[in-house]
């Protein structure tokens, strides 16, 4: 129990301390909901909501949703998967005006797994096929992300664990470079069927734009296929 007090308070004082030192109007919040329902061992279909604010809870930015299959191989830590999300966006044009978008998505990804360490890490290489108000454009995404576990490893269970993770984002266009994001929060698994994580993530776009986001993400298995 006090190892949980422990890690939320430095989790919740890191994020204040972030906070209070970033630009007015560069914090955002996101809030996800992934449900995954395992058709077979191999086979996973999951949909995803997602709900982006630039005040917490209220002020939208985004709304998110998508549905998702993926392939997983029997003999190899390696998992196919396509997608198609809908995002409806809303943008300040000033300080009292917004602006009102919609963006259809495809994307295919490959995930590899292993271990390093202790740490679980995975390798995700991802294509994104978008139909965007200005036009149509393909985007490349390569994301490295470590899962930790927290704890004495004599435990048998042990639901805490680290969330680090890199991605970077790039467009086919004269100047590719799209947005570098970096992740770093806890996880806990209350049990095989749902799962909590809460992370800090800074953006930095193209043009030297600079965003911080708030993230809780809850997933839901609905029964993992051994």
């Amino acid at each position: 129990m006090k190892l949980r007090i422990g890690i939320l308070g430095l989790l919740g004082g890191f994020l204040l301390a972030t906070a209070a030192t970033a630009q007015r109007g560069n914090v955002n919040h996101w809030l996800q909901y992934s449900g995954s329902y395992w058709i077979n061992p191999q086979w996973v279909a999951t949909a995803n909501l997602q709900y982006r604010t630039y005040r917490p809870v209220k002020d939208p930015r985004t709304f998110f949703t998508g549905a998702e299959l993926q392939y997983n191989f029997k003999k190899a830590p390696v998992s196919l998967l396509s997608g198609y999300a809908h995002l409806f966006n809303r943008n300040y044009l000033d300080l009292e005006n917004t602006d009102y978008s919609h963006e259809n998505r495809l994307y295919q990804q490959v995930s590899i797994r292993g271990q390093l360490w202790k740490a679980s890490i995975t390798h995700r290489y991802q294509v994104e096929e978008r139909w965007l108000p200005q036009g149509y454009h393909t985007r490349f995404r390569y994301s490295v992300a470590l899962r930790v576990p927290i704890g004495s490893p004599e435990r048998e269970v042990r639901p805490w664990y680290g969330i680090f993770r890199n991605e970077v984002r790039v467009i086919v266009r004269d100047q590719p470079f799209d947005s570098n994001r970096v992740f770093g929060g806890v996880g806990y698994t209350f049990s095989k069927h749902f799962t909590l994580e809460g992370m800090w993530m800074s953006q930095l776009a193209g043009g030297g734009n600079h965003q911080h986001f708030t993230m809780f993400v809850l997933k839901h298995d609905f029964g993992r296929m051994e």
